[in-house]
């Protein structure tokens, strides 16, 4: 066993990049794989105060050099964006996806632009993820292993990581959005994503043996954030989240996030869903500005752990203490 799955815990937009870069930096991964829908979702982090790095194709783990970078089988791929990422971080030689992925066409795009119910009601980035995954259902999409700039770019990515397991290696699956964005698991329809987003699913996406799975690090966000239409229980108001300055801004969309605070009866329906080992709870420089930058707890983070924990029954090994990809303190 050594697969590692990173899941999101509510709805997105947690840290969860940053937090499998970490991972992958600390168990030395040989592979680093996206699960998760599509490019409907961005993964970002700030490596110094003027570095940003984001990625909405690849997992955001690239930044460990020593691990090669994979899409799963269940990721639609948008060739655009996949070449334009490859050639920002130099991962021509690192980055591979799986010959079976579905290929998000311009026309799948442009579909989602054009449909109201998606843009207006449910909020939808119309990246074209969820137009490729219907046309993929319906055996009419087109495959990595068929789109001419990719299939230089191809692998078994399932095969591949089976064996590293096999052979006790490191492999990271960073998952995307959130838990409570699931298609068929969150209450929430149609105000969802176009599949699940849970432990299961990563590996489902990534096509690896569940007995490869020994680690599954949910990301607890310290003030939940959401972005588009959809429930949202203890909703902060706009006028709040800027009184606090604690604004947040989509990675894709640029829209500005609706923040609230946690409701521990869904952290621990989360927890039965996806089945953590172990809690990364991120954003507490949000939630306690006192510990921003700070190498060690506050009373109040530290009572907030203690709630997490309960809820999840896992314990919280890492927490988040600002932007910066050093702003991260490992719990033993």
């Amino acid at each position: 066993m050594a697969a590692t799955v990173i899941v999101d815990a509510l709805w997105g937009d947690s840290g969860k990049g940053k937090v499998a870069a970490w991972y992958a930096g600390k168990l030395d991964a040989s592979y680093v794989v996206r699960a998760g829908t599509g490019t409907n979702a961005g993964h970002s982090l700030y490596l110094s105060e003027n570095e940003l790095v984001k990625t909405r194709q690849l997992p955001l783990s690239f930044i460990h050099k020593k691990a090669q970078v994979r899409v799963g089988s269940g990721v639609v791929v948008d060739p655009k964006i996949f070449h334009e990422e490859l050639a920002t971080y130099h991962l021509e030689k690192r980055a591979k996806v799986d010959f079976r992925c579905a290929v998000i066409e311009p026309k799948f795009i442009e579909m989602e632009q054009h449909n109201a119910h998606l843009k207006e009601t449910v909020g939808s980035t119309a990246s074209g993820t969820g137009q490729t995954r219907a046309a993929f259902i319906l055996r009419t999409a087109l495959q990595a292993q068929d789109w001419p700039d990719l299939a230089k770019y191809t692998a078994d990515v399932a095969q591949e990581l089976n064996e590293a397991c096999s052979r006790g290696e490191e492999v990271i699956i960073e998952g995307s959005q959130g838990t409570f964005l699931s298609l068929a698991l969150s209450p929430d329809y149609p105000f969802v994503t176009s599949d699940n987003v849970t432990t299961a699913a990563s590996i489902d996406d990534v096509g690896l043996d569940w007995r490869h799975l020994k680690r599954v690090v949910m990301v607890v966000k310290a003030l939940p954030s959401r972005v588009g239409a959809g429930p949202m229980p203890n909703e902060m108001t706009e006028t709040e989240v800027h009184q606090l300055g604690i604004e947040e801004y989509g990675t894709v969309t640029g829209r500005l996030r609706r923040k609230g605070h946690l409701d521990f009866d869904l952290l621990k329906y989360a927890a039965m869903l996806n089945g953590p080992t172990e809690i990364a709870l991120t954003f507490a420089d949000h939630f306690d500005p006192e510990i921003i930058g700070s190498p060690n707890l506050t009373p109040k983070v530290k009572a907030l752990i203690k709630k997490v924990e309960a809820a999840c029954g896992a314990p919280v090994r890492l927490v988040e203490t600002g932007k910066l990809y050093s702003n991260l303190i490992e719990i033993k």
